[in-house]
Order: C-alpha cells, then sequence, then structure tokens
C-alpha cells in the first residue's frame, strides 16, 4: 500500500490509495528479469515482488509465494495477495495497517493489500487485473527493469503534463471514461499502452480497438480548469453616453464552472457572451464569459462582489512517484481533490457627476434661435421640458412642431435641448375623373409644418364594378418637403366610356354570289354623357373573322357605334353548299376607353350558302318531293340555335291517256321558314313540242316546250316566328274549239284569234295532246326556277302513255282501244259525191269493212 502525501499552501496532508495495474505485451519475446510493473516487480525466479517484499498466493487452501505464470494459469479470481508479515497479523487477527502521517514521511507501513483479479488477454496483449487497497492505477514505464529488494519510492508529487491529465481523465476509470461498461478488459490495457506512450514513447497496442480514440482525446480533449479568477479585478469607470460603464472582465476559468454575482438595484450587470442584462438581482456567469457593469450617471456606490466561489471546485492533478536511487520504473495516478481556498472577486467604483442642460427654441426654417435657457443638473438625473405653447417675434407668432415633451437621464455631457417652432401648410389632395373633370373621391386635407416632409400616392379608388385607372398626377410634386406655399396635388383617373358586350350573331344564308347577310346585336352600357369630346374620337372597330383572318369589318365612334350592325360576308371564298364557322369580335381599340365583357366578347356560328340544289323526283320512286336548309344560324352568349326552311309537294302519275284527250298536273306546295320568309316559286311543265297544239305559243327549248303554271291558291300564315305558305300551282285555262278540237289560251280569246272559226268550250287546266298525235310514251317534267332562300330547283319527271287514238283509223294498230269509229251516213255509198281529196279506193274499202 502506498501513501500519497500532497502539499499546499496551507501544508495539509490527504491520503489517496491507489490501485496498481501491470501490463505484459505478448510479442513473443521473453519476459525480462526485474521487469518493471508499477511499483509491483517480477524477480529473476519470476515471483510477484512488492516493496522488495515476496508476495503470497492462496493455493489448496494454503500460502505459497505468488509466481506469475501460475497466477496467470492456476490463480484463484477474486484472492488477495499478501506479504509473509500480513500472513503472520492476519493469523493474529490483525485486519488493518497503522500510518504514522504526523511526521510527513512514509513509516514503517506495511506493503498495500494487493488483489488479483484475474488474467486480462486482449489484442495479442497479456495484462494481469489487480487492485492495490480498491483502487486501480497506472505504471509510466513498461520498458523498465522492477526494483529489486528493499527498493523504495520518494513521496509522490504533481506531474505538470497536460497529456496525461487528459489520458488519466478519459481512460479507464477517469472522469470522462471513454469505454463502455462492458469493455472494462479493453479500457484497461489501451489506458496503460497509452500512458507508456506518452512518459515513455512506447509504441504497443496501436491497433487496439478505440486506441486512436483515446489518442484523440490526449492529443485534442480537455481536462476541465476550475481555478476562479477574473481577467481583470479592479474595473475602471468610464462614462458612454448617457451612463457609467465599467471596463469587461473575463471569468477565467471552465465554463463547466460557474459563480453567481449579485448586483444592487442601482447597478445592470451585462453578460457580453449571451446578451443576458440584470438590474439589482443575481446574474450566474459560466467559465470564459465576459462581463461589464453599468450605472446611471446619479449613481456614487464603491462596489464589490465579496467572495466569489466557483459551482465546481474539483482539481484533477496527475501525481507520479519515482524510485530512490537505481532505474525502476515511474508510477502515476490521477488525484482528484477540492480547494476550499479557491475564491475571487472584482471592485468598481461609480461616481455621481453634474452638466449642463441647454434649452433652445427655434425657428424650423430659418434656424434662429427664438428663445434659450440654461440649468445645471447631476449626472444621471431625469429631467423632463416642453415646448412653449407660442412664442411671439415681431409680428410673427411660431407655434410648436409637436408638444411632444423631451426627458432623459444626464449623461457625462452638457446637453441642448431644440425645440423647433413653424408655421403650418396644408397639403391637398383632390382626385378627379380625367374625361369629365368631376370628383370621384372626397379631398383629403391635412396639415403640415414648414421644412416637414410629405408624401402622397394615388389611391385605388372603385365604383361599382369599376377600378377607376389612374391616368396622371398634376399641381405639385407627390413628395418633398414642406416650403412657403402650400401644397396641392391633383389626382386624375378615368374608367371606360363604355361596357360592350356581344348580344347576338346572326348569319343568313343567301347566293354564295350574293355574299352572306350578317347582323350583329350588341349591348352598349354608356358611363360618360355621349356629348364627351372622347365619344367621338375615340374608335372601335367590331369584324368578322374566318379562323384568324378578317374578312369584314366596319369602324365606329363611341358615340356612332349601334346596337345592331349589319355586314355582309364578301362572296369571294364562297361556293355553294358551303358551311363556314365565324367569329364576330371587337379590335383595333385602346383597353382604356372600352370594357369588354371577357363572357361576351366574341361570338362564332356557322354560315351556310344556298345550297342551290336541283332535286329530282318521280312518283315511281316516291310519293312527295320533300327538302330541309338552313336559312339563318344564330349565336348568343349562353345559347345558339339554327334556323330551317322546308318545302314539300305530292307526286301524281299521269294516268295513260288517247289521244286529244287532256289531264291535268298540280303542284300543291306546303313551305314552311323558321324566319318568316315567303317563297314565291316558278313552275314549268316542260312537254315534247311535237304533242303541243300548232295554235299554242308556247316558249321553246330545244324539241321541248315549257308551259307555265299558275299559282291558283295561297294560304298564308304565321306559328310563332314560322311562316306557313300553302300554295297550288295549275295548268294555264285552255279553251276548245268545236269541229276542229283546235286549242286556245284565255290571251287568245281575249285577242280575239282569227284563227278562231267555231264555238269554244271550256277545256279547263289541263293539257291535251293532238287528235292525231303518233302513239307511244312521252317524258313530261314539272320543272321550278330556284325557290326558297337556299334556290332549290325542282324536276319532277313522269311518262305521259297515248295508248289509243281519239279517231279509228284505217291504219289504227289500236283500233279496238280507239274511242271514235265513224261511219258514213248511207253505207252502201257514204260518198255520193265523190272520195274526198287525196283519198283512195282502198282507203274506201277500209270504211265500208267496218
Amino acid at each position: 500500500m502506498l501513501v500519497l502525501l500532497k502539499k499546499t499552501l496551507l501544508i495539509f496532508l490527504s491520503l489517496t490509495l491507489f490501485s496498481l495495474l501491470f501490463t505484459i505485451q505478448r510479442d513473443d519475446r521473453p519476459i525480462e528479469s526485474n521487469q518493471t510493473l508499477g511499483s509491483l516487480t517480477i524477480n529473476e525466479d519470476g515471483f510477484l515482488v512488492m516493496g522488495g517484499q515476496s508476495l503470497y498466493m492462496k493455493v489448496s487452501g494454503d500460502y505459497e509465494k505468488a509466481k506469475f505464470d501460475k497466477l496467470l494459469n492456476d490463480g484463484d479470481i477474486g484472492q488477495t495477495l499478501l506479504t509473509k508479515n500480513e500472513i503472520e497479523k492476519k493469523k493474529k487477527g490483525l485486519l488493518s495497517l497503522a500510518f504514522d502521517f504526523i511526521s510527513l514521511k512514509k513509516a514503517d507501513a506495511a506493503p498495500p493489500k494487493i488483489t488479483y483479479l484475474g488474467k486480462i488477454n486482449y489484442g495479442g496483449s497479456v495484462v494481469g487485473k489487480f487492485k492495490v487497497d480498491g483502487k486501480i492505477a497506472f505504471c509510466f514505464q513498461h520498458s523498465k527493469p522492477t526494483p529489486g529488494t528493499g527498493a523504495k519510492y520518494d513521496e509522490s508529487v504533481p506531474y505538470n503534463n497536460e497529456k496525461v491529465q487528459r489520458a488519466l481523465y478519459y481512460g479507464w476509470g477517469g472522469q470522462e471514461n471513454i469505454f463502455k461498461s462492458s469493455e472494462e478488459d479493453l479500457g484497461i490495457v489501451v489506458t496503460s499502452l497509452v500512458l507508456d506512450r506518452i512518459y515513455s514513447n512506447g509504441g504497443s497496442g496501436k491497433n487496439l480497438k478505440k486506441y486512436d480514440e483515446l489518442w484523440d482525446k490526449v492529443i485534442n480533449g480537455e481536462v476541465p480548469d476550475n481555478r476562479t479568477t477574473f481577467s481583470k479585478r479592479k474595473l475602471a469607470v468610464s462614462v458612454k453616453g448617457n451612463k457609467q460603464v465599467t471596463e469587461s472582465t473575463t471569468f477565467k476559468s471552465h465554463k463547466s464552472n460557474s459563480v453567481n454575482i449579485k448586483v444592487p438595484s442601482n447597478v445592470t450587470i451585462i453578460n457580453e457572451s449571451t446578451g443576458k442584462k440584470i438590474t439589482g438581482g443575481k446574474m450566474i456567469v459560466h467559465g470564459n464569459e465576459r462581463i461589464r457593469l453599468e450605472a446611471g450617471m446619479g449613481v456614487g456606490l464603491n462596489y464589490s462582489t465579496g467572495d466569489l466561489y466557483g459551482s465546481k471546485r474539483e482539481r484533477y492533478q496527475p501525481l507520479i512517484t519515482k524510485p530512490v536511487g537505481g532505474n525502476t520504473q515511474v508510477l502515476g495516478m490521477m488525484d482528484v481533490y477540492r480547494d476550499p481556498d479557491d475564491k475571487t472577486s472584482f471592485t468598481a467604483k461609480f461616481e455621481v457627476r453634474q452638466k449642463k442642460i441647454n434649452v433652445q427654441h427655434i425657428d424650423k426654417y430659418s434656424g434662429e434661435v427664438l428663445e434659450k435657457e440654461s440649468y445645471t443638473r447631476n449626472i444621471g438625473s431625469s429631467y423632463s421640458f416642453a415646448p412653449k405653447a407660442s412664442i411671439a417675434k415681431g409680428k410673427e407668432k411660431f407655434i410648436p412642431v409637436n408638444t411632444n415633451k423631451k426627458t432623459g437621464t444626464l449623461g457625462n455631457k452638457d446637453v441642448t435641448i431644440k425645440f423647433y417652432y413653424n408655421l403650418e401648410r396644408n397639403v391637398t389632395v383632390n382626385y378627379y375623373d380625367n374625361r369629365t373633370g368631376d370628383k370621384i373621391k372626397a379631398t383629403k386635407k391635412y396639415k403640415k409644418v414648414r421644412g416637414e416632409k410629405y408624401t402622397e400616392k394615388h389611391p385605388t379608388i372603385k365604383d361599382d364594378e369599376y377600378t377607376y385607372r389612374y391616368v396622371k398626377a398634376t399641381g405639385d410634386k407627390e413628395s418633398g418637403t414642406i416650403g412657403k406655399k402650400n401644397i396641392v396635388i391633383n389626382y386624375h383617373y378615368d374608367k371606360p366610356l363604355a361596357k360592350l358586350s356581344f348580344d347576338q350573331l346572326q348569319i343568313y344564308t343567301a347566293k354564295s354570289t350574293k355574299g352572306l347577310p350578317v347582323k350583329v346585336h350588341l349591348s352598349k352600357e354608356m358611363n360618360y354623357k355621349t356629348t364627351l369630346k372622347d365619344f367621338e374620337e375615340k374608335k372601335i372597330t367590331v369584324a368578322l373573322y374566318l379562323k384568324d383572318k378578317k374578312i369584314v369589318s366596319k369602324t365606329y365612334s363611341a358615340k356612332e357605334l349601334p346596337k345592331k350592325i349589319e355586314m355582309t360576308i364578301p362572296s369571294d371564298g364562297l361556293k355553294a353548299a358551303v358551311k363556314n364557322l365565324y367569329t364576330v369580335k371587337f379590335s383595333d381599340f385602346n383597353k382604356n376607353d372600352f370594357k369588354i365583357d371577357a363572357a361576351a366578347s366574341t361570338l362564332s356560328t356557322d354560315g351556310y350558302a344556298a345550297s342551290e340544289k336541283t332535286i329530282k323526283a318521280s312518283s315511281s320512286n316516291g310519293k312527295e318531293l320533300s327538302y330541309k336548309g338552313v336559312v339563318m344560324t344564330e349565336k348568343t352568349p349562353t345559347t345558339g340555335k339554327v334556323y330551317y326552311e322546308r318545302l314539300a309537294f305530292p307526286l301524281a302519275k299521269i294516268e295513260k291517256k288517247k289521244t286529244g284527250y287532256g289531264f291535268e298536273r298540280k303542284v300543291n306546295l306546303h313551305y314552311e321558314n323558321d324566319i318568316g320568309g315567303k317563297v314565291t316559286p316558278v313552275f314549268d311543265f316542260e312537254v315534247p313540242t311535237s304533242l303541243v297544239d300548232s295554235y299554242l305559243t308556247y316558249k321553246k327549248n330545244g324539241d321541248s316546250s315549257l308551259i307555265t303554271m299558275e299559282q291558283t291558291k295561297a294560304i298564308n300564315k304565321k306559328q310563332g316566328e314560322t311562316s306557313v305558305h300553302d300554295l297550288v300551282y295549275e295548268l294555264p285555262h285552255i279553251n276548245v274549239e268545236r269541229h276542229t278540237g283546235s286549242l286556245f289560251s284565255d290571251e287568245q280569246v281575249e285577242s280575239k284569234d282569227k284563227r278562231i272559226s267555231y264555238d269554244l268550250v271550256d277545256g279547263g287546266r289541263k293539257f291535251y295532246s293532238p287528235i292525231w298525235a303518233e302513239l307511244g310514251n312521252y317524258e313530261t317534267k314539272i320543272k321550278s326556277k330556284p325557290m326558297g332562300v337556299n334556290l332549290i330547283k325542282a324536276e319532277v319527271t313522269e311518262q305521259l302513255e297515248l295508248y289509243a287514238s281519239m279517231y279509228a283509223h284505217m291504219d289504227s294498230k289500236t283500233i279496238n282501244q280507239d274511242e271514235v269509229l265513224l261511219k258514213p251516213v248511207y253505207a252502201d255509198n257514204p260518198f255520193p259525191n265523190g272520195l274526198p281529196e287525196g283519198w283512195t279506193k282502198k282507203d274506201l274499202d277500209w270504211v265500208m269493212s267496218r
């Protein structure tokens, strides 16, 4: 057992018990005789020796000299190694050793109690773990020999080596041990080898786990230095601004250490490191933090902190003990103790000071001092001054710029307090409609004084759905310094002249060569009276587009713009039966002059060119001729609609006829138009000219004649917006001459045609084939001129079959079907006056045979 004596300035004794750790490096080298392992050594015979005395181990209930190899391999874990004297005393019942501390030197003390705790094998190094009096110690020189019998060591002394201090602090058993509780073997081996490296430049164990980590702590780590002192202890006081300020001082100690400093109610302590301030209270200041004191100018005080003790008083002092004579190992350990006399303090002297206060009343514009006063006050005392209600200077009356008091605490310099006076100036801000000059917002008025800054900016002004557009500012500048005159600023705004929207777009069907009529209906809400000049000058265009191409447009002034606009889509590019999508838009206008309703800013609809179709039909292919076509398209912002025309008339066959007989041809036309349009058709009945009586004068068309049909009935009515027309067309009226069968028109009868020789019979509205027409099929047609909006032509083809003759004759092949057979009155002599001119006997025989 070793006794460590520590001397302080007060010369006090403390006893520290420590244990000793020794290691054996296994690198295939034999253990040298007398190899030193702390104060525990191995002699030439391999037996353990402590302080020159042999140690004994217990084997089978009895003690024998402790041999190192046997102890490692066969020794009982946890047994105590004893000297021979300890064995004898134990037998006598002595359980402790006595030490004489008064003489301040080692007595003939018994060796320490050494306990073997087993063998440690880690990373190629074998270590025997020992405790000396229950504590661990480390050897610093593994390469030094073990002292011989009776070797003595000097008293332990401080070893001021920071690396050793950090190795013991972060090593196994230290205050900041880096090893886990499960890493005890590793911690003991690495700590011992690192200490050997520091003290003896040893190189073993560098490949062990956590060796580098501990070595990094040795090089870069930190052991708390908890000594308490301040970098300055007598703080000089100076005046800064309006307060007394001490020098700064730093608490020189580890950051984990702290002192508690108390200041009176008229003193402020400021921690410059943290920014924290406390007046009249306590502040905890940590190591390396910088502080200062502040006090008012009226404070007179000899301040002292009194004795300050640190919150952390532990000292971490490495100790070593060297052998007395010889060249054996040096032993080392950490001494942790508290220093009861480690204290510090600092002082500062604050003094009361006096200065002058000068009060001046000044014309702010000219800088002239109108009146002044002077006062003497203590530094640190409070003051409060207010401007005068008014100051008369000749004819001028000055009023204060403001009535605010000026207060404060007198510092270490004379104080001049200035109050400024001036005349008020008015600032007037007007808001006008730029188009009319009318005010659109209440005038803003406020007062400023000469030399004072002012600034204005046009505000946002709303009027129902409109936000006025800012146009310009007139009058004085919007910002600046108030001078001699009042300030007037005028802001000018406007809103659109009118709000526009498209209500309806209509495109009418028409012949492609004429172009398509267009009607545009729009809404126009005026925001101003149209007498404004702007209504004459501001223009806008209503344009119709085919895709992106403008094809037709009209430009108007805001005043002229109508609610209904008519235009025509040019015929260029149009063809019959072509449909295109057209869009109407506003263009070529200033958006500040017109507001266009976004939901109704454009309208698009299809435009149709007249189909101009020819509809061919026959009763053999159907019972009716019909057609439906677009007459107009219409688009509004919310709806779209298409309007149509429809026409139809029934088809009727021509019954087969005998020559000379008439038949009717009639067209019962039904026509509807969704937009109320009328139809004025012209129908012609086309027949071969060979079937037309020679007296009738019809238009010729090649080998055909055209008989214009006449309207004989018309019923017109309205169903809402739709017009309905039922029209009947028939053949012209015919007059038949008795005896000859010749045909005459009503016009011929009225004009008394000279060829009329006999009475006329009403032939009705029929077409009569010639009596002597050749039998067979003849093609007839009812043909119309273009009719309706879509200029439709109708062409109804029917066959006229003449299957027999009105009068039977000798060459007739249909004699059994012919209508009339004439026989002579005198059958035996039909022609008593001779044969008619051109007759032959053959003809006579035919008549006689009937």
